[in-house]
C-alpha cells in the first residue's frame, strides 16, 4: 500500500510537470512559484477540511511541520533563483541529490537499516537522475520555459544549489519524525501554508505582478495537483523508510 500510495503520487507530479511547461512560458519563477503554493495551499485546506473539519493541529509537532514548510519554501526560491545562472538540465540533475542527504540522515539518526540493496538502489537512481537529466522540476522546485543560462555560470549559482540540496534533504528527512504526531493531512497543510508565505515574500521582493489570466489560472491548477500529491506522498512516507520514499518519489521522472 505504500507503494502504492508513492506510485499515485509520481504519476500526479508527473502530469503536473508536463503541463507546466507550456503554463510557465511568459511567467517569472517567483510568479509561476507562488501561483503553484497558492494552488497547493488551497488542496491541502480542502484535504485537511474533509478529513478533521474544522480543528487545526497544534503544539510542537504542528511547530515542526511549520518549520519543515519554511526550509522547502526557501529551497523553491533557491531553486528558482539558481535557474538565472544555469541551465534548467543541470539545476534539475543537482536539485535530486538531496535525496542522498535525505538517506544518509535516516540511517544515521533514525536507524534505518543500510543494506547492499539500498545502497545499489539509491546508487542506481542518482545514476538514473544523471542520464535523464533534462525532466521539467524537482520536487519542491517550479521552473519557467525562460529561464536558463546564457553565460558562463558564476561560483553563486552552484553554491545556491548546494544549498538547496542541504535544506531540502534536511526537510523531507523531518517529514519521517513529524509524520508520529501528525497525519498526512495535517503535515501537508502546515507545510503549504508556511511554504506560501515564503512564496509571497520572495514574489513581493522579486516579481512583478501577476496579471489574471487563463493561464494564472493553469499555474493555480498544477498547484493544486502537486497539492493533492503530496498527501499521498506523506501517506507513503508514514509505511516506507525516509531514504525509500523520497528515492522511490522521483519516479515521476520516469512517468
Amino acid at each position: 500500500m505504500p507503494f502504492g500510495f508513492i506510485a499515485a503520487y509520481a504519476v500526479i507530479v508527473a502530469v503536473a510537470s508536463v503541463i507546466e511547461v507550456p503554463i510557465g512560458r511568459g511567467f517569472k519563477s517567483v510568479q509561476l512559484n507562488l501561483l503553484i503554493r497558492l494552488g497547493s495551499l488551497a488542496a491541502a485546506l480542502a484535504a485537511l477540511v474533509v478529513v478533521h473539519g474544522a480543528a487545526v493541529p497544534t503544539g510542537q509537532s504542528a511547530l515542526l511541520g511549520l518549520g519543515i514548510g519554511v526550509l522547502t519554501g526557501i529551497g523553491s526560491i533557491i531553486y528558482c533563483l539558481a535557474l538565472i545562472d544555469l541551465p534548467l538540465s543541470l539545476v534539475v540533475t543537482l536539485s535530486n541529490l538531496y535525496i542522498v542527504v535525505t538517506a544518509l540522515l535516516g540511517m544515521s539518526l533514525l536507524h534505518e537499516s543500510v543494506t547492499a540493496v539500498k545502497i545499489a538502489g539509491l546508487a542506481l537512481t542518482l545514476v538514473g537522475v544523471l542520464l535523464l537529466a533534462y525532466p521539467p522540476a524537482s520536487r519542491y522546485g517550479v521552473h519557467s520555459a525562460s529561464s536558463s543560462a546564457k553565460k558562463a555560470p558564476p561560483i553563486r549559482a552552484f553554491l545556491m544549489m548546494g544549498a538547496y540540496v542541504v535544506m531540502v534533504g534536511i526537510g523531507a528527512f523531518l517529514e519521517k519524525p513529524a509524520l508520529r504526531e501528525l497525519d498526512a493531512t495535517q503535515l501537508n497543510a502546515l507545510m503549504a501554508v508556511t511554504m506560501t508565505a515564503v512564496a509571497f515574500v520572495a514574489f513581493a521582493v522579486e516579481g512583478p505582478k501577476v496579471q489574471t489570466s487563463l493561464r494564472s489560472l493553469g499555474g493555480l491548477g498544477i498547484g493544486a495537483l502537486i497539492g493533492m500529491a503530496s498527501v499521498f506522498y506523506f501517506l507513503g512516507l508514514s509505511g516506507l523508510h525516509v531514504a525509500l520514499a523520497a528515492a522511490s518519489s522521483n519516479a515521476y521522472i520516469v512517468v
